[in-house]
């Protein structure tokens, strides 16, 4: 059997793009594109055959491309996933764009929370070459995975092991993370929308989330980011999330609770700010932000003034 007569069959079962594309994955070399397929029609491939066949039926049976490939591209760069892990989606890339958004200093600190594949503290790692990159998730099989993406972009991510912040050992990371990412489980099986036929594939535990609405979970990260948190803890300048658009406002005033500012919404993305970072006006009835000059001072010593009045005695 030749590439045109095995891509002719297959075609017939499945759809025709994701046919080539397991084609590719079989019996092309790494980087090929798909005009190797018509240029190599002739090609035989019996002996290749039982690995094709094997992708085709596992596509067949409603296997998601990523996991029959066992890869997808996030942020223009290919990961590797396995059905341990969430398929990296093009919404969460709105996640990278809202902290390049920031104006960071050279050398970042980042977090990501629940990380699964990695591909967004990669990601990050290799927007920001400087930068140190912690990532941690509770599954040890997301951090098998995860680990071995690191080692493909340059091995640059410390990786933890974390029921959300219970188990940090904050002596042994940064005490001041300026980003803090996460994209927890958040979608609600009672949502009419949700189609579970179409994510039975992918680890339940990383989608759904039991009660308040599917933000259970981040409920209780936000508690735990807010008791860590602080001059006695670990220093966070700013948060981003992912959430569904019907959770938005409840998240922002979940945040707002553990002492976060909403500063912006772009897609699934929430971008928040700590309010640290702030003084409050009572004249105003309002928040005003610091001067840099003021937050990098209060991070070196530790003390934070709440009202403008308060800087002076700090100081002395």
């Amino acid at each position: 059997m030749d590439v045109k007569t095995w891509l002719k069959q297959a075609k017939t079962q499945i759809d025709s793009l994701d046919a080539e594309l397991i084609a590719l994955r079989s019996f092309a070399p790494s980087r090929a594109d798909r005009s190797w397929l018509v240029a190599h029609g002739e090609k035989k491939v019996e002996a290749l055959r039982t690995r094709a066949d094997g992708m085709l039926q596992k596509r067949k049976a409603g296997m998601p491309l990523a996991y029959v490939l066992g890869e997808k591209e996030f942020y223009g760069r290919k990961f590797v996933v396995k059905p341990s892990v969430l398929i990296p989606r093009p919404e969460t890339e709105t996640l990278i764009e809202l902290v390049k958004g920031l104006r960071l200093p050279k050398q970042p600190n980042f977090l990501e929370i629940g990380t699964g594949s990695g591909c967004i503290a990669i990601t990050l790692a290799l927007e920001y070459p400087q930068s140190i990159v912690v990532a941690s998730d509770l599954s040890s099989k997301a951090l098998e995975v995860a680990e071995r993406n690191d080692l493909q972009h340059e091995g640059r991510v410390e990786l933890v092991r974390s029921n959300l912040l219970k188990d940090f050992d904050f002596g042994e990371y940064p005490e001041h993370f300026d980003v803090v990412v996460a994209n927890l489980p958040y979608v609600n099986k009672d949502w009419a929308w949700v189609d579970e036929r179409n994510l039975e594939f992918e680890p339940s535990n990383a989608i759904y989330a039991r009660g308040n609405n599917g933000l259970s979970v981040y409920q209780r990260f936000l508690r735990e980011l807010s008791y860590f948190g602080g001059s006695d803890g670990v220093w966070v300048d700013y948060l981003v999330l992912e959430a569904d658009p019907c959770q938005h406002s409840k998240l922002i005033e979940m945040a707002r609770k553990a002492g976060f500012v909403h500063l912006k919404t772009e897609g699934y993305g929430l971008l928040f700010e700590s309010t640290w970072r702030y003084w409050y006006d009572y004249r105003a009835k309002g928040y005003i932000h610091k001067p840099e000059r003021v937050l990098m001072k209060e991070r070196e010593t530790g003390k934070i003034s709440f009202i403008e009045e308060e800087l002076g005695s700090l100081e002395e």
